[in-house]
C-alpha cells in the first residue's frame, strides 16, 4: 500500500502536476485568509504572496493534504496588512502549482478612528445568492454564465461573496471506494471510508462542478466566501434530521454530506466548535439500547457541542437522488434518528430507540454548524437549517415545540444578538423565511404531499424571533435561499427577508411559492407581510425556458469620502448608516431592483 502511494507522490515531484483543484479563497478578515486546494494525491503545498503582482515574495507555512480528506487542505495566511490587495499563488516544492490569483483584506475599525469618524467605520460591500445547478435539464447548463458577469463586471468592486446553500446538485453520487482509490493511485482505504463509504460520491460530485465551471473557480480563486449548505449540499429535501426515531434514508444521510462539505467548502466558515464529525461502526443487538464500538472513545468527545447519532441507510443507493425502494424502505433496519442519552464508558453510549436489528451498523454523531463574523457595525449569523432540523406536519404547520434550527442554535443565536454589539444583523438562512416552497419547479418531490422547506410549516418558533428581532432596536435582515427567485419582503419596519438567485439554476413558479403575488400584500400564516419586489416564472413558461438567473449585491454605506485635497481619502461618518440592496440580472448585468434601508 505505502509503495503505491509513495510512487504517486513521486511522479508529482519529478513531474509537478498542477493542483487538481482550486485555489478557493475564504475566511477573510482585515489581516487574515485562508486559502484552499486539492492535490492529486497526498502532497504537501505552501503559498506565496506579496502586494505587487508576480512579485510574491511572503511564503506561508506548509499544509499536508490527506486521503482521508481527499487530498484537500488550506493554508492561512496571517499578519496581513488591512484594506490592502494581495496577489498570491500555491506552490509546492519550489514549483508553482496554481494560476496566480488576488484578493483583498478587510479593512480594520481600529486603524481608522478619527474625530470625523469616531468608531472607525468604512463602506464594503459583498454578492449573495444560491442554486448553481449545472445540470442543462436543470438549469443553463455547464457554463454558468452568471459568473461571467460577475467575474466581469462585480468582482473587483466586492470584499466577499455569501454563498447561500446548493452550491452543488447531486451528481455523481454513485462514484464508488474502489473508483476512488483508482482516481487517486492507492490500495490504501481511510477509516473514514471504512465508515462512511459513500463519502467518496460526495467528494466527487464536487470535484465535477469544479471541473465544468472555470469561471466558477476563477471567482472563487479571486474574491473570498462564506458558505452555507442547503439540501443538496446533504441531499434532496432533506428533513427530520432531529427527530427521535425518525427512519428516512435522506436524513440519516446529513453526516456524510456535511463531510464532503467541510472537506470542499465548509472551512472557509467560522463556527462554535472546532470539533469534527465522528463515524464509526457497531456491532448492533437487537432490543438493545446501548450503542458499542470498541475503536471509539466517547470520553474524548464533547457532547455540548454535537448534535445527535444517526444510524446510515447503507445501501448502494443512500446517497444518489433517488432510490430504487424509496426513501423508508429498504435500508439497514436499525438506520434512524437516535437521542443519545449518556456516556456509559469509551465504547459505550446509551441510545434512544432501542436498536431493532442484529448486524453491523455504520453511524454518525453530528456536530454544530453554525457561526458568526463581524465587519465594521454588521453582525453576520450563519445557520444551520438542515442539521438540527425536526420533521414538520404541514397540515399542523402551527405545531408548537417543533424546530427549523434547534433550541441550542436559536439560543445561540437570540444571546449573541441580545448583546447589541451591531448595528446591522445579517441572518443568513439557506432556506425562505415568509415565502413558502412547496413544490420543485415541475420536477417530481419526494415528499410531494408533505413538502414546504420553509419556516412556513414552523410558525411557532418564526413568529418567535420575528417579535423578536422586531424588539431588538436594531435591523434585522434575513438573507434566504433555497426557492430559485428573488425577492425583497418587509416583514416589519425592522425586520426584512431577501432572497437572492439563482444563480444557475431553473426557475420557480408561483405555484411553488404559494401562488403568492409579484408584489404586494402576501399573507401565508399568522401575519402578513409586503413583498416590494421579485422574479418568477410564470406557470406557462415551458420548464426549459425558465432560466431567468438574479443575484444581489449588498453594499453597506457608513461613511462618505470628503477629502480636503482632490483624489485624497477622508471618511466621515454618516450619521445614519444605510444599506442598500440590489438586484442584478446575471446574464446582462442590468439593475433590476434596488432597496435602500436606514439604520433607524
Amino acid at each position: 500500500m505505502a509503495f503505491v502511494v509513495s510512487c504517486a507522490n513521486q511522479q508529482l515531484k519529478e513531474n509537478q502536476a498542477p493542483l487538481s483543484h482550486g485555489p478557493v479563497l475564504g475566511a477573510v478578515d482585515s489581516d487574515s485568509i485562508k486559502v484552499w486546494g486539492r492535490t492529486e494525491a497526498p502532497d504537501s503545498f505552501y503559498v506565496r504572496y506579496g502586494t505587487e503582482k508576480g512579485a510574491l515574495n511572503i511564503r506561508s507555512k506548509t499544509t499536508s493534504t490527506e486521503l482521508s480528506h481527499d487530498n484537500t487542505g488550506t493554508v492561512e495566511l496571517t499578519d496581513l496588512t488591512p484594506g490592502t490587495e494581495y496577489f498570491y499563488a500555491i506552490f509546492s516544492d519550489g514549483k508553482q502549482i496554481s494560476p496566480e490569483g488576488s484578493f483583498k483584506t478587510l479593512n480594520d475599525t481600529k486603524l481608522l478612528k478619527s474625530d470625523l469618524n469616531p468608531e472607525g467605520l468604512f463602506n464594503f460591500s459583498f454578492e449573495f445568492a444560491c442554486g448553481n445547478n449545472q445540470n442543462p435539464n436543470n438549469g443553463l447548463g455547464y457554463g454558468v454564465p452568471a459568473y461571467d458577469t460577475l467575474n466581469n463586471n462585480f468582482r473587483n468592486n466586492l470584499d466577499f461573496a455569501i454563498q447561500n446553500g446548493d452550491w452543488i446538485y447531486e451528481e455523481d453520487r454513485d462514484f464508488t471506494v474502489e473508483q476512488w482509490k483508482q482516481q487517486v493511485g492507492t490500495e490504501e482505504v481511510p477509516k473514514i471510508l471504512e465508515d462512511a463509504p459513500h463519502l467518496t460520491g460526495v467528494w466527487e460530485n464536487y470535484k465535477t462542478y469544479m471541473h465544468r465551471a472555470p469561471n466558477l473557480m476563477d471567482w472563487h480563486r479571486n474574491l473570498p466566501s462564506f458558505f452555507t449548505f442547503d439540501d443538496h449540499e446533504l441531499l434532496n429535501d432533506i428533513i427530520g434530521t432531529s427527530t427521535v426515531g425518525f427512519q428516512d434514508r435522506r436524513a440519516v444521510f446529513r453526516d456524510t454530506g456535511t463531510q464532503g462539505w467541510y472537506d470542499y467548502l465548509g472551512w472557509a466558515n467560522p463556527t462554535e466548535t472546532t470539533q469534527g464529525i465522528h463515524f464509526g461502526r457497531t456491532q448492533a443487538k437487537k432490543g438493545s439500547k446501548f450503542l458499542v464500538d470498541k475503536s471509539a472513545d466517547f470520553t474524548k468527545i464533547n457532547f455540548k457541542e454535537t448534535t445527535n447519532l444517526h444510524i446510515h441507510w447503507s445501501t448502494e443507493d443512500a446517497g444518489l437522488i433517488d432510490s430504487v425502494n424509496g426513501d423508508k424502505e429498504g435500508g439497514d433496519p436499525n438506520a434512524k434518528v437516535y437521542e443519545i442519552v449518556k456516556v456509559i464508558d469509551k465504547h459505550t453510549l446509551e441510545i434512544n430507540p432501542p436498536l431493532a436489528e442484529t448486524r453491523e451498523s455504520h453511524y454518525s454523531i453530528g456536530r454544530d454548524n453554525f457561526g458568526t463574523f463581524k465587519v465594521a457595525n454588521c453582525r453576520f449569523i450563519l445557520l444551520d437549517t438542515k442539521s438540527q432540523r425536526d420533521a414538520h406536519d404541514i397540515k399542523n404547520p402551527y405545531k408548537k415545540g417543533i424546530s427549523m434550527i434547534g433550541k441550542k442554535q436559536r439560543e445561540w443565536m437570540m444571546n449573541l444578538m441580545a448583546k447589541k454589539d451591531a448595528e446591522f444583523y445579517f441572518v443568513v438562512s439557506s432556506v425562505n423565511f415568509m415565502v413558502p416552497h412547496v413544490g420543485g419547479g415541475g420536477a417530481v418531490s419526494f415528499a410531494a404531499p408533505t413538502k414546504d422547506d420553509a419556516w412556513t410549516v414552523f410558525f411557532d418558533e418564526r413568529e418567535k424571533l420575528i417579535d423578536f428581532w422586531d424588539k431588538l432596536g436594531k435591523k434585522v435582515f434575513i438573507l434566504s435561499g433555497d426557492l430559485h427567485n428573488s425577492y425583497s419582503v418587509k416583514i416589519t419596519d425592522s425586520v426584512w427577508e431577501f432572497a437572492s438567485g439563482p444563480h444557475n439554476s431553473v426557475n420557480h413558479r408561483p405555484s411553488d411559492e404559494g401562488n403568492r403575488p409579484m408584489n404586494g400584500p402576501f399573507k401565508y400564516g399568522p401575519r402578513e407581510c409586503e413583498i416590494r419586489w421579485s422574479t418568477t416564472a410564470m406557470n406557462d413558461i415551458p420548464r426549459d425556458a425558465r432560466k431567468f438567473p438574479h443575484f444581489c449585491v449588498i453594499k453597506v454605506n457608513n461613511v462618505f469620502n470628503n477629502p480636503k485635497e482632490l483624489g485624497g481619502t477622508r471618511r466621515v461618518a454618516f450619521p445614519i448608516p444605510q444599506v442598500m440592496f440590489q438586484f442584478y440580472d446575471a446574464l446582462s448585468g442590468e439593475l433590476v431592483y434596488a432597496e435602500s434601508i436606514l439604520a433607524k
